[in-house]
């Protein structure tokens, strides 16, 4: 017996009869009969108010409250109030009968400035020390005109870098910190119509689309849209994938010819049966210049992130396999570019670094256990954050093998967002990418799980959106938006930085001279934004330090300043990171500021509520 294909404009006569009786439901008669133009503008009313509720919200955070659980600790009422508008707007916008795609713009964006621009809005400085480092580093390119890849690995990859020195040439700012500040916020939109495009040759249900668009920013909590060389290639390579989908979606080969092909179709077919939306039909020399906006984006990506590069390979190969890409030759680029790339531009890197590239291939042991076990430590409140974030991983992992499966026996497209999701996993045995793989493989795989996460939820008919699912929906929503404002900034202590604090580095470039010593206590300071390579930056104690290991004494960092003295910069930002992570016994960094500071050849320097930084003359300099 022949299964009817539940498609928009093609739904079974029960799921009408569902639709039809929610939407007759008691109490519901007077919204459903005010008609949809009048809906959307109550609606657009609710995401208005939720933005600015929600805006209010963030800016009445004491950043001086933050505490070892994060933001969530801190939050006013009004800022749920705004989120629970935000998705109740989202949902109503969803559910009408006839879709306004401007006012769905307007909702998903109203939910990425409250989930996505807490960190601009409530601390006003750019988050994670390594924002700071990275405007260092464009700083460097553009005042030298040059690359030192013998200083450090960024140099090897300096694309996203190279671009961030053109803006500042171009534009005559050559202070990017509000750049920096404000990139969360910027990353998460100019995601939006890659994804979106995305979504929408995924399914022929424009419900489907918007909801998943909707669920990735929900679920979005791994934080690498900073300003970061990830953040780039994360939107170069979704951009890619919507040109692919869009322009040459299809079969690389066609119909009838060798075996294996001919099994593969029969196999595709049986998994998901559904006919994909046709690809562009576009003329020749579009067509043409289609091919070299890839390759450009393809070169891009190369020239940035040492890892996203890799990760586009199995996704292209996925998509070839399953007739979502007619392209053969495209996979091979994608293979050949990073891998002439580490061959002939960073060779000073990979050879100085062997055995940290290549040591651990195979190795999945070593990967899980830099992932997951290695991250288990710290603080009570830092390992409740740790296993926030894996609980929401999991979960949304198994929604989105809920939404296969589902997908599978209704036959409604789900194939291509299942080899999407799990074509990141192919990079497991690989290397453990500094603990972060599984963050990663998280991340690129999210707007294809959060696809087929909400897949259950959509309903197959094009005349709206019962309210027992437009409930299920909200529901659902609700559990994923907080738990990903817990996992989100749970380490917002540690990671954000006051505006003292990036006084604190001012003063210091102003009174530390050129290629002088500067000495962090734990590696986590808002400096390196200028004079990149002008200063010998160290950090005295080890992120593997144990916190049973003894206090670190005056001694050490008088063997550091013995040759010519030394700086040494003590922040709060520090002091959180090495209670958070445990990293030294407790109040290690207070106990050495307060011991040492009047030791002979110590000298206080400047102080502010951020820090402090203090003078060491050295013990071959003390007299």
């Amino acid at each position: 017996m022949t299964v009817p294909t539940q498609q928009d404009g093609h739904p079974h006569a029960a799921h009408v009869a569902d639709a039809k009786r929610d939407r007759m439901s008691p109490g519901l008669l007077g919204w459903e009969q005010s008609g949809p133009v009048l809906q959307g503008r109550i609606l657009a009313a609710v995401a208005a108010v939720a933005l600015v509720l929600g805006v209010w919200a963030l800016t009445q955070v004491d950043p001086q409250q933050i505490g070892g659980t994060g933001l969530i600790q801190v939050l006013p009422p009004a800022y749920f109030v705004a989120l629970g508008l935000s998705l109740v707007g989202f949902v109503g916008s969803l559910g009408l009968r006839r879709l306004f795609p401007a006012l769905l713009t307007a909702q998903v964006v109203v939910l990425i400035v409250i989930l996505q621009a807490a960190d601009p809005i409530i601390h006003g400085v750019p988050r994670l020390e390594a924002s700071f480092r990275h405007l260092g580093i464009a700083d460097y390119i553009a005042g030298s005109g040059q690359l030192n890849p013998h200083l450090d690995a960024y140099f090897s990859w300096p694309g996203f870098f190279g671009l961030l020195g053109m803006l500042s040439d171009a534009t005559g700012v050559h202070n990017l910190t509000a750049v920096a500040t404000w990139a969360p916020l910027a990353i998460n939109i100019l995601l939006l119509p890659a994804l979106l495009a995305i979504a929408v040759r995924l399914t022929t249900n424009r419900r489907h689309a918007w909801a998943a668009v909707w669920a990735f920013y929900l679920t979005s909590w791994v934080g690498q849209d900073y300003l970061s060389p990830q953040a780039y290639a994360l939107i170069l390579l979704f951009t890619l994938l919507a040109c692919v989908l869009t322009a040459f979606d299809g079969w690389a080969w066609l119909p009838g010819g060798n075996r294996f092909t001919a099994t593969l179709r029969k196999v595709v077919h049986r998994l998901d049966g559904t006919e994909p939306r046709p690809g562009l039909s576009a003329p020749a020399a579009d067509t043409v210049s289609l091919l070299v906006v890839c390759a450009v984006l393809l070169l891009a990506m190369t020239a940035s992130h040492q890892l996203t590069p890799f990760v586009t390979i199995p996704i292209l190969v996925g998509l070839l396999l399953i007739g979502r890409l007619r392209l053969r030759f495209l996979p091979v680029l994608a293979l050949v570019l990073p891998a002439c790339w580490l061959v002939l531009v960073a060779t000073p890197y990979v050879a100085g670094h062997m055995s940290q590239v290549f040591g651990s291939f195979g190795d999945l042991t070593a990967t899980t256990s830099a992932s997951i076990s290695s991250r288990l430590t710290g603080s009570a409140d830092h390992e409740f954050i740790v296993y926030a974030r894996m609980a929401e991983a999991a979960l949304v992992w198994a929604l989105a093998l809920a939404g296969a499966i589902v997908g599978h026996r209704r036959r409604t497209p789900w194939l291509a967002a299942a080899v999407g999701a799990l074509a990141p996993f192919v990079l497991l045995p690989a290397q453990p990418y500094g603990g972060e793989l599984l963050l990663r493989i998280y991340l690129f795989g999210l707007p294809f799980m959060a696809f087929l996460a909400v897949l259950p939820l959509i309903p197959t008919t094009a005349e709206g959106f019962p309210w027992r699912r437009s409930g299920a929906l909200l529901l659902v929503g609700a559990v994923l938006a907080t738990a990903t404002v817990t996992s989100r900034y749970g380490n917002d202590e540690m990671e954000n930085f006051s505006p003292d604090e990036v006084a604190l580095a001012n003063h210091l470039y102003d009174v530390a001279p050129a290629k002088s010593m500067v000495i962090e206590g734990v590696h986590n300071t808002a400096w390196r934004f200028q004079d990149y390579a002008g200063y010998d930056y160290r950090t005295l104690v080890g992120i593997q330090t144990p916190a049973t290991a003894a206090p670190v004494s005056c001694d050490a960092v008088n063997q550091l300043a013995k040759r010519a003295g030394a700086y040494l910069v003590i922040t709060q930002s520090q002091e959180a990171s090495a209670e958070l992570l445990q990293t030294g016994p407790s109040g290690n960094l207070a106990h050495l500021v307060q011991s040492c500071s009047s030791s002979p050849g110590w000298s206080t320097v400047f102080h502010n509520s951020g820090g402090v930084i203090l003078h060491v003359q050295g013990a071959n300099n003390v007299k």
